[in-house]
C-alpha cells in the first residue's frame, strides 16, 4: 500500500479535528442542558482549522455575528410582543444586518441569526432563545479552539522554517540569474514575488507559533522571531544587488569577472537553504551545525578579488549582503547549539 502524502496525511488530520470537535462540542452542550445544541455542532464543524490563528479568527467572527444577530432578534422579539406587524418588524431588522454582511462577509452569519431566533418558534420564554443559542455558539467555538490546540496541531516551525526555505532558494535563483549580467528578465519578477509570498508564508507562521506557545516566544524560540527580520534584510540586500548590476556600464561583459563571485553567493545561499529544510523536516539539530561557513570563506575570497573592477556600489551592495548572510547562518548556529544542549 503506497504510504500517503503529505497532502493527504494533512486532510486526515483535518478530518479528525473536525470530528473530535464535533463530538465534544455535542457532549459539552448537553451537559449544559441548552435546548439548541445543534448550534453548537454547526459551529463547531464551520470553525475548526489546521491552525489555531485560523480557528480563532473563525470562532470570533462566528460569536460577534451570532451576539449582533442574537441582539437583533430580541429587539425584534420585544416589538412583535408590543403588537407591531411580524414580517415588518423583521424586514426592518434584516435591512441593516444586510448591509453590514455585505460589507463584512465574515459577519453574515447576523442574519442566519436573526432568522432563526425570530422566525423559528419554540416554547417556552421566547427571549430565552437567543441567550441558549448565544450559548451553544460559544461552547463550539471553545471547544473548537481547544482541539485546534491540542489534536494534530499544526507545527508553525516546521512551517516557518519550510517558507524560510522556499524563501532563500527563490532569493538563490533571483542573484543566480542577476549576477550572469545578462540584464533584466520577466522570470525576475517571478522570482521577487516568490520570494515575497514566501516571507508573509513565514509572517503568519511566526503569528501562529505565538498563539501555540504558552511561554513568550522570544524566550522560547528566539531564532524563530529573529528569522522574518533577517530574511527580510537579505531580500532587500538582493534587491540593491539587482540594482547595482543593472546600472554597471557593461555587465555583460564582466560576467566573467563576476562569476566566481556570483557562485559563491549561490552556494551559501543553497546551504542556508538547506539548514532550513532540514529543521523543518526535524533533522536540523541532529546535523552538524555550520554548513555554510565553508561558502562564506570562500566568498570572502571571491568578493576580495573583484577589486574595483565591479565599482564601489556593487562592491557596497555585495559586502552588505554578506554580512546579513553570515548573521543568518550565525543565528542558526547558535540555535543548534543550544538544542543540543538543551537549553
Amino acid at each position: 500500500m503506497p504510504a500517503l502524502s503529505q497532502e493527504h496525511r494533512a486532510w486526515l488530520r483535518q478530518a479528525a479535528r473536525t470530528l473530535a470537535s464535533v463530538f465534544l462540542s455535542d457532549v459539552v452542550a448537553r451537559l449544559c442542558g441548552l435546548h439548541d445544541a445543534g448550534w453548537a455542532l454547526i459551529t463547531a464543524a464551520i470553525v475548526t482549522s489546521n491552525s489555531v490563528t485560523s480557528t480563532w479568527t473563525a470562532g470570533r467572527d462566528q460569536i460577534v455575528g451570532t451576539l449582533i444577530g442574537a441582539a437583533a432578534g430580541t429587539a425584534a422579539i420585544g416589538l412583535s410582543l408590543l403588537g407591531y406587524p411580524k414580517m415588518p418588524v423583521f424586514a426592518l431588522m434584516l435591512a441593516p444586518l444586510a448591509l453590514l454582511a455585505a460589507a463584512r462577509p465574515t459577519l453574515r452569519l447576523t442574519c442566519v441569526s436573526l432568522v432563526v431566533v425570530f422566525l423559528f418558534p419554540s416554547p417556552g420564554n421566547p427571549f430565552e432563545r437567543p441567550f441558549d443559542r448565544v450559548a451553544a455558539i460559544l461552547i463550539g467555538a471553545a471547544v473548537s479552539l481547544l482541539v485546534s490546540y491540542l489534536v494534530f496541531r499544526s507545527r508553525a516551525r516546521a512551517s516557518a522554517f519550510a517558507a524560510a526555505s522556499a524563501m532563500l532558494d527563490a532569493l538563490r535563483k533571483l542573484l543566480r540569474e542577476v549576477m550572469s549580467g545578462s540584464g533584466p528578465a520577466p522570470s525576475r519578477d517571478i522570482l521577487g514575488e516568490a520570494a515575497s509570498s514566501a516571507l508573509r508564508t513565514l509572517a503568519d507562521a511566526v503569528i501562529e507559533a505565538r498563539r501555540e506557545h504558552v511561554s513568550a516566544l522570544e524566550l522560547s524560540d528566539p531564532l524563530l522571531v529573529r528569522l522574518v527580520p533577517m530574511l527580510r534584510r537579505l531580500q532587500s540586500d538582493v534587491l540593491f544587488v539587482t540594482r547595482a548590476m543593472d546600472e554597471l556600464p557593461d555587465a555583460h561583459s564582466l560576467s566573467g569577472t563576476l562569476q566566481p563571485a556570483g557562485q559563491a553567493l549561490v552556494e551559501v545561499f543553497e546551504a542556508l537553504r538547506g539548514r532550513c529544510d532540514a529543521i523543518a523536516r526535524g533533522t536540523g539539530h541532529a546535523a552538524a551545525p555550520g554548513e555554510a561557513v565553508a561558502e562564506i570563506m570562500t566568498l570572502d575570497d571571491r568578493l576580495a578579488s573583484l577589486g574595483d573592477t565591479a565599482g564601489v556600489p556593487l562592491r557596497f551592495t555585495l559586502q552588505m549582503l554578506r554580512r546579513d548572510l553570515d548573521d543568518v547562518e550565525a543565528a542558526i548556529k547558535q540555535d543548534a547549539a543550544q538544542n543540543r544542549t538543551g537549553h
